[in-house]
């Protein structure tokens, strides 16, 4: 009898993730819980600030991201870097619709775009989901020095307009719910 552990497929079987679409991503840190990619704090109030008719006192008056300070490691500027430089590599073809970077994992949606059936161009990367997500994971390791990705990822397949407006949502305030289960 095998007691290797089987691992659960991530993938919708029959699925092809070249498909056009937008897709909800999530890739975790090997070392969870630390500060690896980005460290959030809520900021610094002056002295006072409250009584003086200032913002309350940190966490009653949390309620906003303007009430946080996000600072990238040097491993999460590096994984910025290659986040960011997927429009551009894809030109056209991909894109990241919106991303955040977490302490220890990174959010973000990435589309995929179907433009037509013409010739292959030579120096045109091919386009699904696994190779954007491989080619940020293994790119980013590789100028970081060493391996800083769990094996794999999770995928969300975003099935229309108001599930697109939802994730976008849940993103955009992840770092503020980071910050309030720290409390």
């Amino acid at each position: 009898m095998n007691d290797w552990v089987q691992r659960k497929p991530l993938r919708l079987q029959g699925y092809d993730y070249g498909r056009a679409g937008y897709y909800f991503v999530t890739i975790c840190t090997a070392t969870r819980r630390e500060n690896i990619l980005a460290e959030i704090l809520p900021k610094s109030q002056p002295v006072g600030a409250a009584a003086l008719g200032g913002p309350s006192p940190i966490p009653a008056g949390l309620g906003s991201l303007d009430n946080l300070d996000i600072s990238l490691t040097p491993a999460g500027k590096i994984v910025k870097q290659y986040i960011e430089n997927v429009n551009h590599v894809y030109n056209g073809h991909a894109g990241i619709d919106c991303y955040t970077i977490m302490p220890d994992h990174i959010h973000m949606v990435v589309w995929i775009r179907n433009l037509g059936n013409g010739p292959p161009r030579a120096a045109a990367p091919t386009v699904t989901l696994p190779g954007i997500v491989n080619a940020i994971k293994g790119l980013s390791s590789k100028k970081i020095g060493y391996p800083i990705w769990q094996r794999g990822y999770y995928e969300h397949i975003i099935r229309g307009g108001a599930d697109l407006q939802s994730i976008r949502q849940y993103i955009q305030n992840n770092p503020l719910k980071w910050v309030l289960s720290k409390e």
